[in-house]
């Protein structure tokens, strides 16, 4: 069953001490929030644009 979905992309956003996880950017003032708790995440250097069609 393959639907359709208005969903933005995301970020998997890579920090300083090595670690990646999913995450979005704030447009206005250019942070990166981790999408598991909200939180800022401090020392990020680099994030890739993550898109999937299958929700679970």
């Amino acid at each position: 069953m393959h639907q359709d979905f208005a969903v933005q992309i995301g970020l998997v956003v890579f920090s300083h001490d090595g670690r990646a996880q999913f995450g979005w950017r704030d447009i206005e003032t250019g942070e990166f929030h981790a999408e598991a708790d909200g939180q800022c995440i401090p020392d990020v250097i680099g994030a890739v644009e993550f898109c999937s069609d299958v929700i679970h």
